[in-house]
């Protein structure tokens, strides 16, 4: 079934706008009347680019943290419950997310752990603004996604693609109508840069309007290095356009024979991004096999190019096997610095990039459902 990307605050890291004199901030919690009882709070955030992991227990139905931040930075505190609860809460109750300064907060939760106010940090506010604009559309997505799912269950698959359609309509809206929105009208906020990346995704879906988008954001932090490494990002995302002609390459499977794409040519290609160390690569494998069994015949072809490590090709040759991978297979075993998967800016996986008979780039990065919809109105 499909799911909802980015409906709401995606869980990016936030990449702050600037950077405050004061490094140490402190979180006061308080909980009261909170059930069942909280034993210990765990929180996570990045800061000096890694990710800080701690927890701290709870006493008198108080708690605390400490740490040092160098900006406005997103955390998460998750609740930890005693282990004679009977019932444990959802996750939509026991998680706290929040925009934190190098200041002095604290927080108070009441009934449930994550009904909670945080008061001490003014980039919260502004989180604040974000979470109530995304709300209604929030809302609606749940809505949709019942629907489909007892439409996936029903087999009704034409009603089905409709409401997939829908979900990536509303998709679409929440990001120009919530975070483009709020850069165009707060290019100097405190988590501007955030609603950017809730704007592009992962893989910069719409390069062209996120470079406009964060041309809007002040100077310092355009040059700052999270700031160049999102304009990177962008570049990279620019490399191969929906509309552009699909770089040709050659790369050896894995008994050592070049595979180009250009041998393929008449034929619809989709060139996969993958890894076997990739999950949600290895997770998608099996949806590839059937869509490909379905429409081989019809003038599908698909080539995978591995980003495995290198000395380890036994993992890259045990995972075709594993999941009965038919197409042509190819990599040179340099992980990130696949030759390929440079050429084509990869920078997350999996991606994907729909090449048409004549060797032009008709779609990029569909999820598995998106793809089954495109092949058929492809064949």
């Amino acid at each position: 079934m499909t799911t909802i990307k980015n409906m709401g605050l995606v869980l990016l890291l936030a990449t702050p706008l600037f950077t405050l004199a004061q490094d140490n901030f402190t979180i006061q919690g308080n909980l009261r009347g909170v059930s069942p009882k909280v034993e210990k709070v765990y929180i996570s955030y990045a800061s000096g680019g890694h990710n800080i992991i701690d927890s701290t227990i709870v006493a008198g139905n108080k708690y605390q943290f400490e740490g040092t931040i160098h900006q406005p930075t997103r955390i998460d505190l998750r609740a930890g419950y005693s282990a004679q609860a009977k019932e444990k809460p959802s996750m939509s109750r026991d998680i706290i997310t929040f925009f934190a300064d190098p200041a002095d907060m604290e927080i108070r939760s009441l009934d449930s752990f994550s009904n909670a106010t945080v008061t001490g940090s003014k980039s919260n506010i502004e989180f604040d603004k974000l979470r109530t604009a995304a709300k209604p559309f929030e809302s609606r997505a749940s809505g949709l996604l019942k629907t489909a799912a007892a439409e996936e269950k029903a087999g009704n698959t034409a009603a089905l693609e409709q409401t997939q359609q829908q979900i990536d309509d509303l998709q679409a809206k929440l990001k120009e109508d919530v975070y483009a929105d709020y850069i165009r009208n707060n290019p100097n906020s405190p988590i501007a840069f955030f609603a950017l990346q809730q704007f592009s995704g992962a893989l910069i879906e719409q390069p062209d309007k996120t470079q406009q988008l964060f041309n809007l954001l002040p100077q310092g932090l355009r040059q700052s290095p999270d700031g160049r490494r999102m304009e990177t990002l962008i570049q990279f995302a620019k490399q191969t356009p929906v509309g552009s002609q699909a770089p040709d390459f050659a790369e050896s499977d894995p008994n050592g024979q070049a595979i180009a794409l250009s041998d393929y040519k008449g034929k619809y290609v989709l060139v996969n991004f993958w890894a076997s160390w990739c999950g949600p690569c290895r997770a998608q494998n099996s949806t590839l096999v059937k869509l490909y069994n379905e429409y081989k015949g019809q003038g599908l072809e698909i080539i995978g190019v591995s980003l495995d490590k290198p000395g380890e090709k036994q993992d890259w040759t045990d995972a075709i096997s594993e999941d009965h991978l038919s197409w042509p297979q190819v990599s040179d075993l340099r992980f990130w610095n696949s030759k390929v998967g440079k050429q084509y800016g990869v920078v997350v996986l999996p991606q994907n990039v729909l090449v048409d008979r004549t060797g032009k780039i008709i779609a990029k990065n569909l999820t598995m459902e998106a793809l089954s919809r495109k092949l058929k109105t492809l064949f």
